[in-house]
């Protein structure tokens, strides 16, 4: 599985992924720049160490989750549909993770000016949307062109038609993808696609100091936690840290007070 982390500038989406990957990846701002840093690890099962005590296999595999730290995604980047580099690293990822910053900085300023987690939540699903809308709008217009031309199968144009015309409705009512049911062969037809409502979104609420999770109702699964604090924990050895994928599963372990997140 591919999760592709993103956010506004200046939200921790590095930090996050350093404290899922146990890495050291710089978390300086890229400056709108597309900059990807990925890494691969293993997801703590109970059920895989009991078995592997059992038969005492000569290796123990664990399922393994590519995270992908995306830079580039900010507001007002899918006026004119996101860039094609862009579009083609997040139509790659299973589902994202959107990183939104709750902490207050006077060292690093939040690029809308103030710290606002539902706007942020808000501000990046609608730039998916648009994004979706402008690519199911371009498809409509090919349909068009081609039954003018007549030089395509006309039971494929008028499926294919019927479903981007569901399509584009829905998203007109700033509805996501994810939210409509399909049938297997409209799930074929969308596979190679790449839209990116259709992909499961966590939001990540990126605590600062003392900070409990905002009060935020959201239509996406959620959860809250001071990266900068699991960075650290992640970044210490083994024998003395879980990381966050073991602690966060096995034991449910809630951040505690520390100093701010700095990206």
């Amino acid at each position: 599985m591919k999760l592709g982390i993103i956010g506004l500038p200046q939200s921790g989406k590095t930090t996050i992924f350093n404290a899922l990957t146990r890495g050291n990846a710089p978390t300086t701002a890229s400056a709108g720049r597309i900059e990807v840093h990925q890494a691969v690890v293993d997801v703590p099962d109970p059920r895989v160490d009991v078995l592997s005590k059992m038969f005492n296999p000569r290796k123990t595999i664990y399922a393994k989750i590519t995270y992908a730290d995306i830079a580039g995604l900010e507001s007002g980047s899918a006026k004119g549909g996101i860039s094609g580099q862009l579009l083609n690293l997040l139509n790659q990822m299973d589902a994202l993770i959107l990183v939104v910053r709750c902490f207050e900085s006077d060292l690093v300023m939040h690029p809308q000016g103030s710290v606002n987690p539902l706007r942020d939540v808000e501000m990046m699903t609608s730039e998916l949307l648009l994004n979706d809308l402008i690519a199911v709008e371009r498809k409509l217009e090919r349909l068009a062109e081609e039954r003018k031309k007549g030089g395509t199968d006309k039971t494929v144009n008028a499926r294919q038609t019927e479903l981007f015309e569901r399509l584009h409705k829905a998203l007109s009512d700033n509805k996501p993808l994810r939210d409509l049911e399909y049938t297997h062969e409209e799930e074929k037809e969308l596979s190679s696609f790449g839209l990116l409502t259709r992909k499961r979104i966590l939001t990540v609420f990126n605590l600062g100091e003392g900070q409990t999770a905002p009060d935020v109702k959201l239509d996406l699964p959620s959860v809250a936690l001071m990266g900068k604090l699991e960075m650290e924990i992640a970044q210490l050895s083994p024998r003395r840290c879980g990381g966050l994928h073991g602690r966060v599963r096995h034991q449910g372990t809630q951040p505690q007070p520390h100093d701010q997140p700095v990206v």
